[in-house]
């Protein structure tokens, strides 16, 4: 087995970096091969923009998804873009690991999921969703949040993490993977009180040991449940009579 670790926090000493350095271990320890890559300390480039693809198929405008694929027929894509993809093809898990800032991920994930998922390689018309081109491949994210868990949930204060976090979800199950449930660790921030810093150092403590538990039985982690094809009629509306999954598609008298 091997797994695919994909880093997004500017501070190597961060909570997300133990985090990613901790499951980096368990999966060695339980003889996967095991690739890290830290974007903020590689110096990755979050804009997909002209200058990356020098090659032009229409010189006189850009457009991200001709021109991503016509790169990669001419095997003419970014050494780090391809770099990554080859990565992402010979990994069966693949976690992202990130603080949640300003109700989403990082813009230098983001910037990766833009840059990296290339069209063509990545998806295409025909390629997508359960038939998208990680089809057999897990995905999970793994996530920090500064406040509670009950500001985090549903009818808390901050919003439901698990519903900010479907897009990024849905982007994954765009490409093919099979998505688990995301891994949320609350309440990790600075400038605590000196009284609570032993407190939260054990929950902490507790929420890794967690963690590297789920991910010693990782292919047995509950997973997302999404809308296959099927699901829709021909103009791309849900049937009714299908299962909605998430409020982000949902029936339309369902409010």
């Amino acid at each position: 087995m091997r797994a695919l670790i994909l880093l997004a926090h500017p501070e190597p000493r961060s909570f997300n970096a133990h985090l990613a350095a901790q499951a980096a271990e368990q999966l060695r320890h339980d003889h996967s091969q095991v690739d890290v890559v830290d974007l903020y300390a590689e110096g990755f480039d979050p804009l997909e923009a002209a200058w990356h693809h020098p090659r032009r198929l229409q010189p006189e405008r850009f457009d991200a998804q001709p021109e991503q694929r016509h790169s990669a027929e001419l095997e003419h894509l970014p050494a780090v873009v391809q770099r990554h993809l080859h990565l992402l093809w010979a990994a069966d898990l693949v976690i992202l690991q990130f603080p949640l800032w300003w109700f989403t991920a990082p813009a230098v994930l983001k910037g990766w999921l833009d840059r990296v998922m290339v069209y063509g390689p990545m998806y295409n018309s025909h390629q997508r969703h359960e038939h998208g081109v990680m089809q057999g491949k897990r995905a999970l994210l793994s996530v920090t949040t500064g406040s509670s868990a009950r500001a985090c949930a549903v009818d808390g204060r901050e919003g439901d993490t698990r519903l900010l976090l479907w897009p990024l979800m849905y982007s994954l199950r765009y490409v093919g993977f099979e998505v688990m449930e995301p891994f949320v660790v609350h309440g990790v921030r600075s400038g605590l009180p000196a009284d609570r810093v032993q407190a939260h150092g054990a929950a902490l403590a507790a929420a890794t040991s967690d963690y590297r538990e789920r991910l010693a039985r990782w292919q047995q982690w509950p997973t997302v449940p999404f809308n296959d094809g099927e699901d829709f009629e021909e103009g791309g509306g849900l049937r009714a009579e299908a299962t909605a999954h998430s409020p982000f598609i949902r029936h339309r008298d369902a409010g």
